[in-house]
């Protein structure tokens, strides 16, 4: 584990696994009051990591902001993947558009497979 952390309704938690793939899990809200924390996070898993996962399973609720930070995070690493089920998150990925950009999974291990490719 790299550094766990988060307010505001959100808990983060980086892991790094064997092969120097960086996970990055995300459980609660991402919002106005967390995305800071959100931002600060994926920010520091490009730092150690080319290939990033970060995974929303546990995600109620993606803001816009949040949506951009993911979407600023994929230029600067571009071995990213997303794993996403909830219907709220789905949404805003579809709804927005940043499900094009961002490779978007529904499973952990079809993600860890994306970014390991």
């Amino acid at each position: 584990m790299l550094q766990s952390g988060g307010g505001a309704g959100l808990t983060l938690l980086t892991t790094v696994r064997d092969d120097a793939l960086v996970l990055v899990t995300a459980a609660g809200e991402i919002d106005a009051a967390s995305v800071h924390d959100f931002r600060t996070v994926l920010a520091q898993a490009c730092g150690v990591g080319d290939k990033l996962v970060v995974d929303l399973s546990r995600v109620r609720f993606l803001s816009c902001a949040g949506l951009r930070a993911l979407e600023e995070t994929s230029r600067a690493r571009p071995a990213l993947s997303v794993v996403a089920t909830g219907r709220l998150v789905l949404r805003a990925f579809d709804v927005s558009g940043v499900g094009e950009a961002v490779d978007v999974r529904p499973r952990l291990t079809e993600a860890c497979a994306f970014a390991r490719a």
